[in-house]
């Protein structure tokens, strides 16, 4: 049994490690958790209910957490059951080590994350927040969202576009109590970084690396997989331009590896889709021809022609296509999506950065050729 002393010296020790963390990450917000777990700490882990230290987790022992009433929850550790507390916290004694997270109801397969951790039984589910350390963070983004087996260089660019969207989205989820989630409409960040120390590297030498736009504000460093060999319009996605980013021809993505798709769709189903939401004149023979036979070389904003006032998005969300960026041909049967590219277009294009990093481009000049409008620039060290 801890002495009152040393309870109040350890809380004091756990306040200022937590103070040094900067970011707030809601881990897999979408889930409706109503029991976790913790498990498997690469060092010790202490567990806070409330105001009270119930033990110190190591790499043999576990604690769950699970929903309770009244927006409590309860704690198990080594077989002691605590009920009726507000909050628990999950803080780390070293920097840089991590612990696995799972989910026992539903179940989610464990996930190791670094930094420290909060949970709260809210809107009827558990709540888990990560404080982490943004540089920390972003190695588990780089890893999430462009993989391994990359060029330092492509890393770096990543780094600083990843870096980017953090600061000017930070307080995205503000209202939730997080800053940004770890679902892809904030950043993919699924777990620590497990690859190679290159990422580490990257996110090390580019540390406080941020694009600004001409009035110094952070800059809309959006990104996608595969833009198709152009990028796209932004407001082709979202019905607003965005200064700075337009829609150009990029040749170093169109020979990789999601550069092309084919999906194919039943001849009714298409049609029907066509005629019941836009009223598609399938009775005049210059659009019966056009809606089984169509061609584009370039991005357009809508499919066949602008009178129709059919969004290209509306078609590939629809059909849960690749890209909105497509021709369509048809044997009579069967109509054939023929598509460019990997998600939104907007941005910065991954695959063709990857490409240009192997032909040796550096990131500035990657970076120079997708945000020619943007420039670098070093956040205030703080400022978080």
């Amino acid at each position: 049994m801890l002495s009152k002393f040393l309870i109040a010296f350890t809380l004091g020790i756990f306040a200022f490690i937590a103070h040094g963390q900067s970011m707030r990450i809601g881990l897999f917000p979408n889930q409706k958790f109503t029991k976790i777990k913790f498990a498997n700490a690469t060092c010790n882990y202490f567990v806070i209910a409330d105001t009270s230290f119930i033990g110190t987790l190591d790499h043999f022992s576990f604690c769950e957490i699970s929903k309770g009433t009244s927006g409590l929850m309860d704690v198990s550790f080594q077989g002691v059951k605590k009920t009726g507390i507000k909050q628990v916290k999950v803080i780390a004694s070293m920097h840089e080590k991590s612990i696995e997270v799972s989910g026992l109801s539903p179940a989610m397969k464990a996930k190791a994350f670094e930094g420290d951790f909060e949970i709260k039984h809210t809107d009827g589910k558990l709540l888990i927040v990560n404080l982490v350390d943004l540089e920390t963070y972003l190695e588990g983004v780089v890893e999430s969202e462009a993989g391994t087996g990359q060029k330092l260089e492509y890393y770096k660019v990543q780094s600083i576009i990843s870096r980017t969207f953090a600061m000017k989205a930070m307080h995205k989820h503000a209202k939730d109590g997080f800053f940004l989630c770890n679902q892809v409409h904030c950043q993919a960040y699924l777990h620590k970084r497990n690859g190679g120390a290159l990422i580490d590297t990257a996110v090390r030498q580019t540390k406080g690396q941020v694009m600004i736009q001409k009035d110094s504000t952070f800059a809309p460093t959006f990104f996608s997989a595969n833009c198709g060999g152009q990028t796209c319009d932004p407001a082709h996605v979202w019905n607003e331009s965005i200064p700075g980013l337009a829609s150009f021809k990029d040749t170093f993505c169109i020979y990789t590896k999601q550069a092309n798709w084919v999906k194919q769709i039943s001849l009714s189903e298409w049609k029907r889709f066509l005629v019941e939401t836009y009223r598609y004149p399938v009775d005049d023979s210059v659009s019966a021809t056009m809606m089984f036979n169509w061609t584009t070389d370039s991005r357009p904003a809508f499919l066949f022609h602008p009178g129709y006032g059919i969004p290209m998005r509306d078609i590939r969300e629809h059909f849960e296509l690749k890209s909105a960026f497509f021709s369509v041909i048809s044997d009579g049967t069967t109509v054939t999506i023929k598509g460019r590219g990997y998600g939104h277009g907007v941005g910065l294009c991954q695959e063709g950065a990857m490409k240009m990093a192997k032909l040796n481009y550096d990131y500035n000049q990657i970076l120079g050729y997708y945000f020619p409008s943007f420039a670098l620039s070093l956040i205030a060290s703080g400022s978080l």
